[in-house]
């Protein structure tokens, strides 16, 4: 059996379902590791690494003892463009242990990385690279964007 067949229609959710699925992980993780699920590769890992840096930018502002810094500034960018994955991961840990919060985040974004390098090792075995993320299954508009244009919610 060759390595193309092996990586032919490969799930690039796999490692998200591993960490789901994983009784050792903290269930915030677990948590985390379902948001991303069914996102595309590229957002999926910028969005997360948008959002662990600004974690990490707002930890190290608490430490200085800034109250308006870099992560603060981070945050308000992110809720104001209201990226429907970053929603999802804030309301996930915006009200969780920041010490704790920046080290899920991290490891969210090294899982992230992980689940979209897996695009290289499929397209250098030969096989086709495949992802569909899954709102681009959805037939019409989703309610997120439904709302979007309206100024009553923005």
């Amino acid at each position: 059996m060759q390595m193309k067949d092996v990586l032919e229609g490969y799930n690039y959710d796999l490692p998200l379902m591993d960490a789901v699925n994983d009784v050792e992980l903290r269930p915030v993780r677990r948590l985390l590791a379902g948001a991303l699920m069914g996102e595309s590769l590229d957002a999926g890992y910028f969005a997360t690494r948008e959002m662990a840096d600004a974690y990490f930018d707002l930890w190290n502002d608490a430490r200085k003892g800034v109250s308006y810094g870099e992560g603060y500034a981070a945050f308000e960018e992110i809720l104001k463009d209201k990226n429907p994955l970053q929603m999802k991961l804030w309301y996930l840990t915006c009200e969780r242990d920041l010490n704790e919060t920046v080290s899920d985040m991290r490891w969210l974004a090294i899982l992230a990385n992980r689940r979209a390098y897996m695009a290289r090792a499929v397209r250098e075995s030969g096989a086709e690279v495949l992802h569909v993320a899954a709102r681009n299954l959805v037939a019409g508009k989703t309610p997120a964007e439904l709302v979007a244009d309206q100024k009553v919610w923005n």
